[in-house]
């Protein structure tokens, strides 16, 4: 069973499945998610592509129980992040006891865990359903897990992200805010007819920083404490 998580894996990392919403021209999902569903059908099981946003599809593989049993899902994602400085990305190569090439850790082998564990379950004649979801955009902005949950429910899920072979029950969540600071542009020997946005960006950025401090007072048993950053910040046109 080994050897077949390790083949799955190498021909799923063999894909460029870079995410194009990280990469201008990143390839995406769509050979990786074609690859799932094929090895889905060819072993037995079933597949469902969804694929609400155009370029961008993640499989549904199914292994079916009786029918009278709990839902497990098994969920990992297709999407990798950019190949930049790295030689042969896509080739995978076994040194000792390690598999490498992008993905291979974050989180093919996890997505080719899941499936071989679902054929094995499709062999149990379990009452209940065994699902995995191999979504697109878990690097971006987790259009396809959205996606996968809109179409099964499941009683309990396992994410086979890397975790050092520790198990993760508590995940912090995110969210992302767009900040917009208006001004009016004006030569710097005219500085009546302007409004400095750059200058009055400081403050915002200042109480960003007070937020995060105040966030470093209180934390979780397991998680930690909460933080916020600034981790962009564009403006001007020119010196």
């Amino acid at each position: 069973m080994i050897e077949d998580v390790v083949e799955l894996s190498s021909q799923l990392v063999a894909i460029d499945s870079v995410n194009p919403s990280l990469v201008d021209g990143g390839a995406g999902e769509a050979e990786a998610a074609a690859l799932v569903a094929r090895w889905a059908r060819d072993n037995g099981l079933e597949a469902q592509v969804l694929e609400d946003t155009p370029g961008r599809p993640s499989v549904l593989v199914t292994a079916r129980g009786s029918g009278d049993g709990h839902t497990l899902l098994l969920c990992g994602h297709l999407d990798t992040v950019n190949v930049e400085g790295m030689a042969d990305p896509h080739t995978p190569r076994i040194e000792g006891d390690r598999l490498f090439g992008r993905g291979a850790y974050d989180m093919k082998s996890g997505v080719a865990s899941a499936l071989i564990a679902c054929r094995e379950a499709a062999k149990l004649g379990l009452a209940g359903d065994v699902v995995v979801a191999a979504v697109a955009d878990e690097e971006h902005a987790s259009l396809g897990v959205q996606e996968a949950l809109r179409a099964v429910r499941a009683d309990a899920a396992i994410v086979t992200e890397p975790t050092e072979l520790e198990l993760v029950v508590a995940h912090k969540g995110f969210v992302w805010a767009e900040i917009e600071i208006r001004g009016r542009a004006a030569h710097g020997s005219r500085p009546h007819l302007g409004v400095d946005a750059i200058v009055k960006a400081g403050p915002v950025l200042s109480a960003l920083g007070a937020l995060d401090g105040a966030l470093a007072e209180r934390t979780h048993p397991r998680l930690g404490r909460g933080s916020v950053h600034a981790s962009l910040i564009r403006g001007g046109e020119e010196l």
